[in-house]
């Protein structure tokens, strides 16, 4: 056999495993408390619906299987606005009524930029629609802005933080209604943001973006190469941390962006017991 045929044949077994794993979803589960008694979130993170290689069946039997209290999810949903009856389509079957909450994230955004692809930062009418159209399947759209839920005797604020990178962030407008006695729950796209918060803002901050790397590279070339974000180049990619003082989980993401593929980065729903 030659070399030729040999390199070919393990490139074709590694793009199969990677078509492969880019449907090989994870439950991943942090429990920050042991107690049953606490806030179960199952967080949802860049579902890039175009190239969504896990089953809209499959997600909805996670979440039916883990009856969680409230449904995260931060944000990349559609590359562009034909994709969006799709996701909407996706969130109505998931979706459980009056406990979901999202943010958006930097390809929403870009999805409904004009044709010039301007730096303007303010929303536009199709922008508008879309989240009005969320809203309309009862779920509700935090940017910059929260909710305060109640499960047994404890208190939550649910924060949503706008994206960092297309968004406008207001982090001070964000906490503004938080109940003062309540554990502070913030969620955005850009892990980035974390590094705006303190202790006084987030006990708990959820995010996605880095897809875990998506296609492993080594030497973390996958980062150097494709980011230009500041955690990446600290070597936190994905997972828990703690920064600031903050609990912090990087979501790997359900979607895929590019391509439908992944290499040593499984998709994954993540699974918080919060006290």
């Amino acid at each position: 056999m030659s070399v030729f045929l040999i390199i070919t044949v393990v490139i074709a077994l590694i793009l199969i495993y990677m078509y492969i794993e880019a449907g090989w979803l994870k439950v991943s589960r942090i429990d920050f408390t042991k107690s049953r008694k606490g806030l179960k979130v199952l967080h949802i993170s860049d579902v890039h619906i175009n190239m969504l290689r896990i089953s809209t069946k499959m997600v909805k039997e996670i979440i039916k299987q883990e009856n969680p209290d409230i449904i995260l999810m931060t944000g990349d949903y559609i590359e562009k606005p034909i994709q969006a009856s799709v996701f909407l389509d996706f969130l109505q079957k998931i979706k459980q009524s009056d406990k979901t909450y999202i943010c958006l994230g930097n390809h929403d955004y870009k999805a409904y930029k004009g044709k010039n692809g301007g730096k303007d930062k303010g929303r536009n009418e199709g922008l508008e629609i879309f989240i009005r159209e969320i809203r309309n399947l009862h779920v509700e759209v935090l940017i910059n802005s929260s909710v305060n839920i109640q499960k047994n005797s404890f208190n939550y604020n649910l924060i949503g933080i706008d994206d960092l990178r297309e968004g406008n962030p207001d982090i001070k407008k964000a906490v503004e209604g938080c109940c003062p006695a309540a554990t502070n729950i913030a969620f955005s796209h850009n892990p980035d943001l974390v590094l705006q918060l303190s202790r006084k803002h987030a006990d708990y901050f959820f995010c996605g973006h880095f897809h875990g790397g998506q296609i492993w590279m080594p030497f973390g070339l996958e980062f150097i190469l494709l980011r230009k974000d500041k955690l990446c180049y600290m070597g936190i990619k994905r997972g828990l941390h703690k920064i600031n003082g903050i609990n912090v989980y990087i979501n790997r993401g359900l979607g895929n962006v590019e391509v439908p593929l992944r290499f040593f980065s499984r998709p994954e729903i993540s699974i918080y017991n919060i006290p």
